[in-house]
């Protein structure tokens, strides 16, 4: 059918009611996508606190030396088959989050979805469970941007609709990590999407909620809820003071954090050593602490809530456990084995909090049952300062903990951390791990990309001819996919529901993603 021989205007009003009949298509697949992501995600973090507590109650029965005989070699060997696995998969490494904003970039292809899906499951478990101090939520997200992936490739989803459910999967995965919806819609644009697409926002947040509900369903007590969260008695003036100098010294603190763990991270290729020799000295150092102190393994979360709960330590041993636990974390995620960084970074945050309560305790600013207090308002604090994302802190230690004591006084910390940080110049951690992912190959040599996007309503590209449209230099429309047929660009008016190939050079997607998207959507 010749398009351009009909009504333009009436050709549009029956796209645009086709087009919510497409949108309520996808919002259902967007469901889907969650249900599956909950299916896979919640049982993965479920199987970790399993193998946690079977290794706690290890190490809590302080059983004979022959058992640490046996244990030792059976750990250093599963470390080994993970570190074989990212080998083999590269793209199983880490957390998950920077692989997944290639993806919807269009800058990595998942080439085997399916069989990196197990592979990352198996290996963030199996890395967890031997102890390194690694987090759920990447892999979590990561999962469920495979389960995107194989429900778009499946369902035959097309390629500007893709996005969206990546987008969903993740959310969903993040969901499932922390029972968390709407702080992992908030994560996907800021950390993963950047783009604040209205429907990408609505299928994350459905995933989400589903993903959410099973992880409820599975996990219904939070350990977080049993944490309090009491605000000292003091006039606001004061508290404004507590708030600010809680805001600076985690700036600062942010900063060297920043510093050890990416020169901890570019130091450990350099290390002259075969990689299972480097795994087993991070093995010892993971057996030692857990020796020692189990609940600092894992991520540290079970010790982080024990400290919130009864947070009235000597400053000197928390403080010293909480740099073991910087040190162990960054060694950890050093290695390059499935894991993420969120969770840890929660726990170092929590903990150089707890360390700020317990002096403002000692010099009278506050009280002891303040301390928890303080340590949430870290958590956030910190978050913001390391991951840049300062919506989903202060959102997600709201939803986590069910406290809106914390919420207010989250947004100042957070919003003075966000802008010290900008100050020192730390910039955040998944962008400085996306940018090393896209300059090592294949990524580097790419030439040329595709970037897909959907035409909305009422958008710059709405209603214009391909011919008249201004595209960024070295930009061009390779096809238009309408009603499932590929046309050619040429003397083609672009209406409501066209997905749109742009080819654009390689190494200009992360500059031109955003407006290049902004054109063809409407807020």
């Amino acid at each position: 059918m010749d398009w351009n021989n009909l009504d333009i205007r009436e050709l549009k009003k029956r796209r645009i009611w086709k087009l919510k009949f497409i949108d309520a298509r996808l919002y259902f697949v967007s469901i889907f996508v969650g249900l599956l992501t909950g299916m896979v995600a919640v049982p993965y973090h479920y199987l970790l606190q399993l193998f946690f507590d079977i290794r706690k109650a290890f190490f809590d029965s302080h059983p004979h030396w022959y058992f640490h005989l046996l244990l030792f070699p059976i750990l250093w060997g599963i470390l080994i088959f993970v570190s074989w696995l990212v080998k083999k998969m590269p793209l199983i490494t880490g957390g998950g989050i920077p692989q997944t904003r290639g993806v919807i970039n269009g800058r990595v292809d998942y080439k085997n979805p399916l069989l990196q899906l197990i592979a990352k499951f198996s290996g963030g478990i199996l890395s967890l469970s031997a102890g390194l101090s690694l987090g759920r939520e990447g892999p979590c997200v990561q999962i469920g941007s495979y389960i995107g992936y194989l429900v778009s490739k499946w369902g035959r989803v097309l390629s500007g609709e893709r996005k969206q459910l990546l987008a969903a999967g993740a959310g969903a995965g993040l969901a499932a990590a922390f029972a968390a919806p709407l702080a992992s819609s908030l994560l996907v644009i800021e950390s993963i999407e950047r783009f604040d697409a209205p429907k990408t926002a609505i299928t994350t947040l459905l995933a989400g909620v589903v993903a959410g509900g099973i992880a409820s369903i599975i996990f219904p007590i939070n350990p977080y809820f049993k944490i309090d969260a009491i605000a000292p008695s003091m006039p606001m003036l004061e508290q404004f003071k507590v708030l600010l100098l809680l805001a600076v010294v985690i700036s600062v603190f942010a900063k060297l954090y920043s510093w050890f763990t990416l020169w901890s991270k570019n130091i450990y290729p350099r290390i002259k050593q075969p990689a299972h020799i480097k795994l087993l000295y991070l093995l010892i150092i993971a057996y030692t602490i857990s020796l020692l102190e189990v609940d600092l393994t894992g991520g540290g979360e079970h010790f982080l809530i024990m400290q919130a709960m009864d947070g009235y330590k000597p400053i000197l041993w928390i403080t010293a456990m909480m740099l073991i636990h910087l040190v162990f974390t960054t060694f950890s995620f050093s290695s390059g084995l499935p894991g993420g960084n969120f969770i840890p970074t929660l726990v170092t945050g929590g903990l150089f909090g707890q360390i700020i309560a317990l002096l403002l305790v000692k010099f009278g600013y506050i009280a002891e049952a303040n301390i928890s207090y303080i340590m949430l308002i870290s958590m956030v604090g910190f978050l913001v300062a390391v991951v840049r994302t300062p919506l989903t802190g202060i959102v997600l230690i709201t939803e986590i903990t069910g406290h809106l004591e914390v919420f207010y006084p989250s947004i100042i910390v957070g919003g003075l951390t966000y802008y010290f940080t900008e100050l020192l110049q730390i910039k955040p951690f998944n962008v400085v791990l996306y940018d090393e992912m896209i300059s090592q190959p294949p990524y580097s040599q790419q030439k040329r990309s595709s970037l897909f996007v959907e035409i909305m309503h009422g958008s710059y590209f709405d209603g214009k001819k391909t011919e008249e449209l201004t595209l960024p230099e070295r930009c061009f429309i390779k096809n238009i996919r309408r009603d499932r047929k590929t046309l050619s660009p040429q003397g083609e008016t672009l209406i409501p529901g066209d997905q749109v190939e742009i080819e654009i050079d390689a190494q200009d997607i992360e500059k031109l993603y955003e407006p290049l998207i902004s054109l063809a959507n409407i807020y």
